[in-house]
């Protein structure tokens, strides 16, 4: 009797629960970016650009499941920003716009687009929906922040990648 009982409870329990539905995969990588980033001066609307290019995206860990990274990519992006405090802001801004990078795996290379938010003053941290990080503009700079706004900058950038399949 017991076992026609503890049956007839895990019969009504799958019923209850239903199918389990097969778990995401689920990446997660550390990554580095370096290049250059390019400033163009705002104009009448308080604006200027930015652009990201040429810069290498390299990352370790995995894209998704046993879908390891395997080597360095190319990283560009765009955009706009606005400067923070007077004279241009410098290294002071606070920027949007997209960023689109190849990341090279054991099974594939992975092309994303997406969009790009940032926070500078010198150092600065930056988002997209797959990537989280800080980052740093290193010299040689084209410009001086006293005589001339800087316009060119090398940079390198730490990130933490996170990625659910869907």
């Amino acid at each position: 009797m017991k076992r026609a009982i503890a049956v007839l409870a895990g019969l009504m329990m799958s019923v209850l629960v239903g199918p389990v539905p097969a778990a995401h995969a689920l990446g997660v990588g550390a990554c580095t970016i370096s290049g250059t980033i390019t400033f163009t001066p705002p104009g009448s609307t308080g604006q200027g650009l930015w652009k990201i290019d040429p810069a290498v995206i390299n990352c370790e860990g995995t894209w998704a499941g046993p879908d390891r990274f395997v080597g360095p990519g190319p990283f560009t992006g765009a955009g706009s920003y606005t400067a923070l405090g007077p004279g241009g802001g410098c290294l002071r801004k606070i920027g949007k716009g997209t960023v689109d990078y190849a990341l090279r795996t054991t099974s594939t290379i992975a092309r994303v687009s997406e969009p790009h938010e940032f926070v500078m003053a010198g150092a600065g941290r930056f988002a997209t929906p797959l990537l989280q990080g800080s980052f740093l503009a290193t010299p040689p700079y084209d410009g001086d922040c006293l005589l001339k706004p800087v316009t060119r900058a090398t940079f390198v950038a730490q990130a933490l990648m996170v990625r659910t399949s869907r």
